[in-house]
Parts: structure tokens; sequence; C-alpha cells
């Protein structure tokens, strides 16, 4: 996941519950429900938050044997190219 899908991705999420949270606050509820349903909210975003993270981390282990494994084709062909030059020289 690239730097500004990270960025898009937080402020969605930060923007989510600032929302449900001021939805929450105004809505005509008591006090006591009205904290419940915060909690229940936070839980739910925090559920979400560390599926998301999940899923970079695997994201990341894969971008990352991807580049480990263009890295030591990249080097194997150079190896070949470069051996080819010395053999006709």
């Amino acid at each position: 996941m690239n730097r500004e899908t990270s960025n898009v991705l937080l402020g969605f999420l930060v923007g989510a519950v600032a929302g449900g949270v001021a939805a929450l606050l105004f809505a005509p509820s008591s006090g006591k429900e009205t904290r419940q349903k915060i909690v229940d909210g936070l839980g739910r975003t925090r559920e979400k938050v560390c599926d998301e993270y999940e899923h970079a981390v695997e994201y990341a282990k894969t971008q990352k044997e991807a580049l480990k494994e263009g890295y030591h084709e990249g080097k194997e062909a150079y190896k070949r190219v470069a051996g080819k030059g010395e053999q006709s020289a």
C-alpha cells in the first residue's frame, strides 16, 4: 500500500469515527445509551482498523518477497550478461 493510499484510508477512518461520534452525541438518547453506543462503535472501528492493519502487513510481506525475487532475478541476469561479455573479450 503506497503512502497516498494509506493517508486516504487513515483520513477516511478518522472521519468516519468523528462523524459517528458526532451523530451519537446529537441523537436524542440518554447519556448511558449514548456512551454505550460510542463504546460499541469504537469497538467496531477498532476491529476494522486491526483488519486493515493485518491486510497492510500481508501486503507489505508480499511486496517484500516480490522485490527480493526481482532483485535476485536481476542479479542473475546481470551475471549472465556480464559473463557473456567476458567470454567474448
